[in-house]
């Protein structure tokens, strides 16, 4: 009796247990050698970083990529380490920071007064798919806005694009190619603000 009990508890207890597949994460490794800014403007500036605005969307672990009939749709079996706003934010504090442009680069959070303020718009961050799904690119855009910190003046702006096909048709392959686009993003929007401080 004490048998039967014992294999009918394991057979109702294995009937009510699902198989979850594994899901693969990914994260952006842009490995930037970021050389130090020669230009001497803005030594003297302090700049503050604000957090990227962003469509909803870029704030989920979801990895999206759209078919050319335009819908968007997820990965099943794959995400992000880390929501693409939390990392593009990340990044470019770190980038400019880095970069040696200005005399001091803080968080938005950071209660020091700083002269100027660095707005940022993530406008397109997506995998499209061709028609066959045998080939992809990522595409990726972020309008920048320079503000004067004490009128809130706009002192500049600029939209970077840059599109990267991938090496694999997949999520990996999208993982890899959003890393170099958003390196090429963050190469030219050093160039830009430079020029700002010529």
């Amino acid at each position: 009796m004490k048998t039967f009990l014992f294999v009918a508890a394991l057979l109702l207890f294995w009937g009510c247990t699902t198989l979850k597949p594994t899901v693969a994460e990914y994260g952006m490794n842009i490995q930037d050698d970021t050389s130090k800014s020669v230009a001497k403007g803005c030594k003297d500036k302090s700049l503050k970083v604000a957090q990227a605005f962003s469509q909803s969307a870029l704030f989920s672990l979801q990895m999206r990529y759209t078919e050319t009939s335009g819908k968007v749709f997820a990965y099943s079996q794959s995400q992000w380490q880390e929501s693409p706003n939390s990392f593009i934010s990340a990044e470019l504090f770190q980038n400019i920071r880095d970069f040696e442009l200005f005399g001091s680069v803080h968080p938005l959070g950071s209660r020091v007064k700083t002269d100027m303020i660095l707005e940022t718009n993530v406008e397109e961050f997506m995998q499209f798919f061709a028609q066959d799904m045998n080939s992809s690119y990522v595409q990726v855009a972020i309008s920048f806005t320079l503000l004067d910190a004490k009128t809130s003046g706009v002192i500049a702006t600029k939209t970077v694009r840059s599109k990267v096909e991938t090496k694999t048709a997949d999520s990996a392959g999208g993982a890899e190619a959003f890393a170099k686009a958003l390196k090429e993003v963050m190469a030219d929007t050093r160039v830009w603000l430079e020029e700002r401080c010529r």
